[in-house]
């Protein structure tokens, strides 16, 4: 059974563990050569991986989703909670990569300072493009949950074609982006956080086999992309056409009734369900974490490496709850 407390549910929190734990590994992950078992080995676990963030955003539209934001007072009192919550902790957490381009600048004035406080005002450094990406989803909740039908039938279509303009269209014209610009628009992920809000309230109306399937089908077509795209263009390894129809089967089948309540707790699901109730601040802090694993540990050994940066940012958390002052936490991301 599923344990409830300070109205957590855990097998949600099970499921942000796994999530951030899937984050940390793609960000620790080594790439050897795709035609070596090495390499095809790692590629293949990575595959598994793309589904993370479209787990996040599921989640999240299923908790917002389910708010009730009909008049203008509701909608703002949403807002006014929710963007901060995120916001801030963001901006604290990008403040050492802001401070570290100014130092570069060297004393460079105008534009360069400019583009440098345009980026830390929308999330621009680093990985958090993500709170950059929520924040547009909160601010849309309250038009997407009065047509949910019409919004993930758009959604659907938005995210294919954004996806597949990142994928191909980028790699064929060779323009690089930062990921703000390419990872951040609202619509390139659209169709994940739809899932949850219109699953939030409307009944399951399809088959636990029907997202397996979709699952197996998508995991093959990500293993064939990715060895066309590596040997052609290099990478590959992250978001494309048929990682969306992975993550899309995943999320289709944690959403599920059956799944959720065949949920057992036991010691490891609830250290990962624990791992997962901190999941926001090992987001925010653990790309740091790895810079200095890396500097420290100059290790060539992905397992250890991801195993060491989970271990590490969840015991800085979990310290840091102890020691700090609520507020403090707070501003960090770690409540």
């Amino acid at each position: 059974m599923e344990k409830v407390a300070n109205n957590r549910v855990e097998y949600f929190d099970f499921l942000r563990g796994i999530a951030i734990i899937m984050v940390v590994g793609i960000h620790t992950f080594i790439a050897y050569p795709i035609d070596t078992l090495a390499g095809m080995s790692s590629v293949t676990v990575r595959q598994l991986l793309n589904c993370a963030v479209p787990i996040f955003l599921a989640l999240s539209g299923v908790f917002c989703g389910k708010k009730i934001l009909d008049t203008r007072d509701s909608r703002i009192s949403f807002w006014k909670r929710q963007i901060p919550k995120v916001y801030i902790p963001a901006i604290v957490w990008s403040l050492p990569y802001f401070a570290i381009k100014l130092w570069q600048l060297d004393g460079a004035v105008g534009l360069s300072v400019l583009k440098q406080v345009v980026l830390l005002l929308v999330c621009g450094y680093s990985i958090y493009y993500f709170i950059a990406l929520i924040i547009q989803y909160y601010l849309l909740l309250p038009y997407l949950q009065k047509r949910k039908k019409m919004w993930l039938f758009v959604s659907v279509v938005m995210s294919m074609i954004s996806i597949l303009v990142i994928t191909y269209g980028l790699k064929l014209f060779n323009v690089k982006l930062p990921l703000i610009l390419y990872a951040g628009p609202f619509p390139v992920w659209f169709v994940f956080f739809m899932l949850g809000v219109y699953y939030s309230s409307s009944s399951i109306n399809y088959k636990t086999i029907h997202a397996i399937v979709l699952i197996i089908l998508g995991f093959v077509l990500e293993c064939i992309e990715t060895y066309w795209l590596n040997v052609n263009y290099g990478g590959g390894y992250g978001i494309k056409l048929s990682a969306f129809i992975y993550s899309i089967g995943v999320v289709m089948l944690i959403l599920t009734p059956k799944l959720r309540y065949a949920y057992k707790s036991n010691k490891l699901t609830s250290i990962v369900a624990y791992i997962g109730s901190m999941s926001f601040g090992i987001y925010l802090i653990h790309y740091f974490v790895v810079g200095v694993i890396k500097f420290i540990l100059p290790i060539r050994n992905w397992a250890l490496s991801w195993l060491l940066v989970v271990l590490c940012t969840s015991a800085a958390i979990a310290v840091a709850r102890k020691i700090l002052p609520m507020r403090f936490n707070k501003y960090l991301g770690f409540l």
